[in-house]
């Protein structure tokens, strides 16, 4: 177990992050206990092919498709989740209640414990992955980045005593400015008996279902797994969805062995990440990365796959090089995370 200091060292380090259009985001760590089912996406790291225009040249191995257009944008920004809020869309695709060929399922919730604005307190500094505010079942299940810690751009304080609650069956982050504070949000799941010192595995099926509602410019997901190992560039690196809120939902995989960042393949989905409900999900395997939005594979990486343990962030945040006006607010809904293991 690494000590406080050492849990800061390693966020300021996945801090440092070259900026770019989709910036991809830091990581922190992962945690301990429990079994549960889920949906996923599929791996992705930041290198865009040259038919993207931007200059990084993708793999032949690796293939990419884009979905069509997603629903309409019905953006609101209510800072509490409103009663009933479970509508039918987000029910449309329940949890997947177990396991699925190739995959044994070892942690699913869908959020049936109540947790108000503040049960999100005494997030630890990764000691022990615990917040001591939360319900124990919840705390079993959940640990997030403790109030105070920066995130990427330096510009956002992650606060989830004060971003972070659960209600009418959905976890919801509200991220906003108080008193020249912006607050942003980075829930960690704990998966049962984990392979890395960080609470990670070693490949692996990541799936949640989530809307972000305020497509602003200033906040993005860059929802992650992270090495345990602390190793990057040169353990790799998968993130998806990543982008932000007014863009587009991207995937990324930084490929095993790179030294630099922009050693990755990139698959943009051209889904509007603010267009409604959407369930994404990672397929992690020795042999190959398969990224999944809505049922529609939208990319796969199958050459230098990540191949050490990685625990799973779901980090919400600002964006780098962009002022965040006070008055910018963001709210992220989730109905449910489901997590596997490989048979």
């Amino acid at each position: 177990m690494r000590s406080s200091a050492d849990w800061a060292r390693g966020a300021r380090r996945r801090r440092i992050r070259r900026p770019r259009a989709r910036p991809i985001a830091a990581a922190a760590a992962a945690g301990a206990v429990l079994t549960f089912a889920g949906t996923l996406a599929g791996c992705g790291g930041s290198g865009a092919a040259a038919a993207t225009g931007t200059g990084r040249t993708q793999p032949s191995t690796a293939t990419r498709t884009a979905t069509g257009a997603a629903a309409p944008n019905t953006s609101s920004g209510s800072v509490a989740v409103p009663a009933g809020a479970r509508t039918a869309s987000a029910a449309a695709v329940p949890m997947p209640p177990g396991d699925i060929p190739g995959w044994h399922q070892i942690f699913a919730d869908d959020f049936p414990t109540d947790v108000p604005v503040g049960g999100f307190s005494g997030c630890d500094n990764g000691a022990t992955r615990t917040c001591t505010g939360l319900p124990a079942t919840v705390a079993a299940k959940w640990w997030a980045y403790p109030d105070g810690w920066k995130d990427t751009s330096g510009q956002g304080t992650y606060m989830p005593s004060e971003t972070m609650s659960i209600a009418n069956g959905e976890m919801h982050i509200h991220m906003f400015t108080s008193n020249g504070r912006t607050m942003v949000a980075a829930p960690v799941p704990k998966i049962p008996a984990p392979a890395g010192p960080e609470g990670g595995q070693t490949y692996g099926r990541y799936a949640v279902r989530w809307m972000v509602k305020a497509p602003t410019a200033s906040f993005k997901l860059a929802w992650l797994l992270w090495p345990d190992s602390e190793k990057f560039p040169g353990d790799g690196e998968i993130d998806f969805p990543e982008g932000q809120l007014n863009g587009d939902i991207t995937a990324f995989m930084h490929r095993r062995g790179a030294t630099a960042d922009n050693d990755q393949n990139e698959f943009d989905t051209a889904v509007p990440i603010s267009s409604g409900w959407h369930t994404s999900i990672v397929e992690w395997t020795a042999t190959g990365c398969t990224f999944i939005l809505d049922g529609t594979v939208t990319g796969k990486a199958d050459a230098r796959i990540p191949d050490t343990p990685m625990h799973w962030v779901l980090q919400s945040e600002t964006v780098p090089d962009r002022v965040t006006h006070s008055a910018d607010t963001a709210d992220i809904y989730i109905a449910w995370v489901a997590i596997y293991r490989p048979d």
